[in-house]
């Protein structure tokens, strides 16, 4: 795509996935944060994850409406996107019907994080905007935050 170049009907589907996917994780996150809410600093870990989770969805909205300024193409197709989708609204159903333990929880999201970490690398546009490129890498490092940090309170409660 050129700095003018609009994105086609899919590649906006795609981004509109994308956001659906980080909203999906902020809701399990959230789940989590009230499922844990006599553990504060547990529960705190859990809205923080949630909250980061919404600014990811932001990115992809903000892709959108940049229409693919300062994008050259996206990295994955439809049926990539709508699988991961499935897989995460799955995952997320499944919690509500049988909720976890909170070392189950805690290494469900680690597992969790690091596929959607996988995804994220797969995903991401290929980009003419550096600007917009650092802003993406930003959510990328994230990710690898947000699995430091669940693995990190997973040791400090259960090794």
């Amino acid at each position: 795509m050129t700095d003018d170049a609009k994105f086609s009907i899919t590649d906006i589907h795609i981004l509109d996935i994308c956001c659906k996917i980080e909203e999906t994780c902020a809701d399990l996150y959230r789940y989590f944060s009230k499922t844990y809410a006599d553990s504060p600093q547990i529960s705190a870990l859990w809205e923080k994850t949630a909250k980061e989770e919404d600014s990811h969805a932001e990115h992809f909205r903000l892709a959108y409406r940049l229409q693919g300024r300062g994008i050259r193409s996206l990295k994955t197709d439809m049926n990539q996107a709508n699988k991961t989708l499935t897989m995460v609204q799955g995952i997320y159903e499944s919690v509500l019907k049988s909720p976890q333990t909170l070392k189950d929880a805690l290494w469900f999201a680690i597992q969790l994080e690091l596929l959607i970490s996988e995804y994220h690398m797969n995903t991401l546009a290929a980009f003419d905007d550096k600007n917009l490129e650092r802003l993406f890498s930003s959510m990328m490092n994230n990710d690898k935050d947000h699995i430091s940090m669940l693995e990190k309170s997973y040791k400090e409660l259960f090794e």
